[in-house]
């Protein structure tokens, strides 16, 4: 096989596994990122509901402190009710008795449905933060873990980028500049075998006598089509017809 083109399929081989462990570590990298974006999203949550409840709780501090005066305005309303001797003013003062009585009630239901509401709140913010301090265990994990992960594919990244500059470095330069270019236009592939007369990458047919010589392997041939640098092996071949 012509020897650029072999450096060429050792480059392929090289970019391939740097796609694959940069793929491995942004999936890391977005796994961590999507932990923290739902803690955040938890915390704000919380941070909502603890709000909620200090308003509630003030809401029945106040309503409390109303009731105990209209229990005052009841008591004085009975104190002058018993002292009322006419008529008239004993039915004015007992519909403003009635009144007092009534309002006492809406007030005490309106009590009651706070301390509802209040056992409730409190309730959803304890199963909150008793969730947030998991996931703030996982996060604390994960970002453990990925961090060592993390260095060590970049270890490994720059490791086999070292290789491929090592290979780039034999052959022409205007071959690896050109195999650079198709690789950022093809979607990181730049080199395919040559199966069943056509390119691999872009399915496109090559002129028969160019289909001989990619076989023979002597000379550097490039798709018509998608300019990816083609070569021929048997095993290929033999697994395209599977």
């Amino acid at each position: 096989m012509n020897p650029t083109i072999a450096g060429l399929i050792e480059l392929q081989q090289i970019d391939d596994e740097i796609r694959t462990h940069k793929k491995q570590r942004d999936e890391l990298a977005t796994n961590l990122e999507r932990l923290k974006k739902i803690l955040t999203q938890m915390g704000a949550s919380l941070a909502e509901k603890r709000e909620r409840l200090r308003e509630n709780v003030r809401w029945y501090d106040d309503k409390r402190i109303e009731l105990q005066a209209d229990s005052e305005r009841i008591n004085n309303a009975k104190t002058k009710l018993v002292a009322v001797s006419r008529t008239k003013e004993y039915q004015a003062m007992t519909k403003e008795l009635d009144n007092l009585r009534r309002k006492y009630q809406e007030d005490e239901a309106e009590l009651q449905r706070l301390q509802t509401v209040i056992t409730e709140t409190q309730a959803a913010v304890d199963a909150e933060e008793a969730k947030l301090g998991e996931i703030q265990a996982e996060v604390q994990r994960e970002e453990a873990t990925s961090a060592e992960r993390l260095a060590e594919l970049d270890r490994i990244i720059g490791s086999v980028a070292g290789k491929k500059a090592e290979i780039g470095a034999k052959l022409p330069k205007n071959i690896v500049a050109s195999y650079e270019r198709i690789l950022e236009k093809r979607d990181g592939i730049a080199v395919v075998p040559a199966v069943l007369g056509g390119c691999a990458g872009c399915k496109m047919k090559v002129p028969p006598q160019t289909w001989v010589k990619i076989q023979l392997g002597k000379e550097i041939f490039q798709c018509s089509n998608c300019q990816r640098y083609l070569y021929y092996t048997v095993q290929a071949s033999q697994a395209s017809m599977q």
